[in-house]
């Protein structure tokens, strides 16, 4: 409501006050307010702040933001700050960055990798990551399956 009302500085003390209590996501929707608004340093230095926290929302969306603007290392380093704290989606993210940088073989071990900590939804991604990188899926020892003939 602060925001809305264009008191900066009050919804930012609230925010962290909320975040003081437990809640990391506070810091990181207002940061959002505030990229949907234009003020994409104000929200990326909130991102910032709450990542030092320990916001793995925060990592994930800074990691997102340094994607954009091509700084491929930030965003993988992010990604995997998030992926320590609990966020082991992001592997698969990190994965289709890998992926559209050329690098097959990082994004194939990192998709393992997001196998291996059992996030059996990522299965269903716009992209079919999983199906992308194992057609045919995966043998019990974890090697792709060749084609059925």
């Amino acid at each position: 409501m602060r925001e809305r009302a264009g008191d900066r500085e009050g919804a930012e003390n609230v925010a962290w006050q909320a975040a003081d209590h437990g809640n990391n996501n506070a810091p990181v929707f207002l940061a959002e307010m505030r990229e949907k608004a234009g003020d994409r340093e104000g929200a990326e230095s909130l991102h910032r702040q709450a990542a030092d926290r320990g916001s793995s929302s925060a990592q994930v969306r800074l990691a997102l933001i340094r994607e954009k603007t091509g700084d491929r290392e930030g965003a993988e380093s992010l990604y995997r700050q998030a992926a320590d704290h609990g966020r082991t989606e992001v592997l698969i993210m990190l994965s289709l960055t890998r992926e559209r940088a050329g690098d097959r073989e990082g994004a194939d071990e990192l998709a393992r990798q997001a196998t291996d900590h059992g996030r059996p939804r990522t299965l269903s991604l716009p992209r079919g990551t999983f199906r992308m990188l194992w057609p045919y899926g995966l043998d019990p020892d974890g090697t792709p399956t060749p084609r059925w003939q």
